[in-house]
C-alpha cells in the first residue's frame, strides 16, 4: 500500500475534539468570578495581552493567502497558508488559555468578560476544525461538503476573531472605544446610538455630580460596570459604588483613613494594589485633591 492511500490517523483529531471540549468547559467549572487569586496566576494570564496579537495577524495572511494562491503567479502562497493556519491555531489556544487565566484570577467578572472568553474560545476550536478541514480541502478526496465548507469557515472564523477582538476593546478601553469619535453620518448608517452621557453622573449640582462622577467615569468605571466589574465593585451609579464589592464600601464618609478608594488611588503607580490598573494614568493631583475633599465633606451624593 502506497503511502498515500494509507488511512489517515485518529489521533490528531481525537486530540482537537478533547482541546475543544476542554476549552468549552473551563467558563463552566472555573469561571471569572470576579475573585483574585494567587500572584502565579496573574502573572502568567497578563501575557495574554502580548500573545493574542499574533494569532490576530497570522489568521488574516491565512485567507489572503488561500486566495492570491488561487493565482498562477502566486502558487507558492496556498502552500505557506498551512503553515500559518497551524501556528495561528497554537498562537490562538496559547492566548485563549492565558486570556482564561487572567480572567479567573485577576478578579474579573461581567457580559462583557464573558463574551471575550467565548469568542476567543470559539476562535481557537474554529482554528482546529479548519486545519483538519483544509487537509480535506488540498488532498481533493474525502467529502465535497467539507471541501465546500473550508473557505466560508475561514473567513466566518476572521469575523468570529474580529467581534472577539472589540470585545477585548471594550474591556481594555470603555464601550464605546472605537465609536466615541465615530460621525453622526456613520453612527445613522451602522446604527450606532448618539454617545449618552456618563453612567455615573448624576443630575445636580453637587460636588459629586459635577466633579467626582466624571472623574470615575474616566478613570474608574471601564473596570467597574455592568459588563465588566472587578472585585464585585460597580462605580456606574452612586449607590452601587456606596454598597461596595468583595473588600467592602471602597468610600467611608468623612474618613480618608478609611475609605480604601483614596488609598488605592495615592498608592505608588508599581504597587499591585494601585489603581486606576490596566496600565491606565494615575489620577492626577488636582483630581485626588477633589476625591479626598468629597470624602471628607460626607460624601454626599
Amino acid at each position: 500500500m502506497s503511502e498515500e492511500n494509507q488511512p489517515r490517523s485518529l489521533t490528531p483529531y481525537i486530540c482537537g475534539l478533547i482541546l475543544i471540549g476542554g476549552l468549552a468547559a473551563l467558563p463552566f467549572v472555573l469561571p471569572p468570578d470576579g475573585v483574585e487569586r494567587a500572584s502565579l496566576a496573574q502573572f502568567f494570564g497578563r501575557f495574554h495581552p502580548a500573545i493574542v496579537h499574533l494569532p490576530i495577524g497570522l489568521l488574516v495572511l491565512v485567507p489572503l493567502f488561500e486566495v492570491l494562491g488561487l493565482i498562477s503567479l502566486w502558487p507558492h502562497l496556498q502552500k505557506s497558508a498551512g503553515l500559518v493556519l497551524g501556528l495561528a491555531t497554537i498562537g490562538a489556544l496559547v492566548a485563549t488559555v492565558a486570556g482564561w487565566l487572567l480572567a479567573w484570577s485577576g478578579g474579573y467578572q461581567g457580559e462583557t468578560v464573558m463574551n471575550h472568553l467565548w469568542g476567543g474560545i470559539a476562535t481557537s476550536g474554529a482554528c482546529l476544525v479548519l486545519v483538519a478541514f483544509r487537509q480535506v480541502y488540498k488532498s481533493r478526496e474525502g467529502l465535497v461538503l467539507i471541501r465546500l465548507s473550508y473557505i466560508p469557515l475561514l473567513f466566518a472564523t476572521v469575523g468570529v476573531m474580529a467581534w472577539t477582538s472589540h470585545q477585548g476593546s471594550i474591556i481594555t478601553h470603555g464601550d464605546d472605544y472605537l465609536t466615541k469619535h465615530m460621525p453622526a453620518s456613520l453612527r445613522k448608517f451602522f446604527g450606532v446610538p448618539l454617545a449618552s452621557p456618563p453612567a455615573a453622573k448624576t443630575t445636580g449640582t453637587s460636588l459629586f455630580a459635577t466633579q467626582i462622577a466624571p472623574i470615575l467615569e474616566k478613570n474608574c468605571v471601564a473596570c467597574h460596570k455592568p459588563s465588566k466589574h472587578k472585585g464585585n465593585l460597580r462605580m456606574d451609579t452612586y449607590a452601587l459604588l456606596m454598597q461596595g464589592g468583595d473588600s467592602g464600601p471602597p468610600v467611608v464618609a468623612g474618613s480618608l483613613e478609611k475609605s480604601d478608594l483614596y488609598r488605592r488611588i495615592t498608592l505608588p503607580t508599581d504597587d499591585e494594589e494601585f489603581m486606576p490598573t490596566d496600565g491606565k494614568p494615575a489620577l492626577n493631583a488636582a483630581e485626588i485633591k477633589l476625591i479626598a475633599d468629597w470624602i471628607t465633606a460626607g460624601a454626599q451624593p
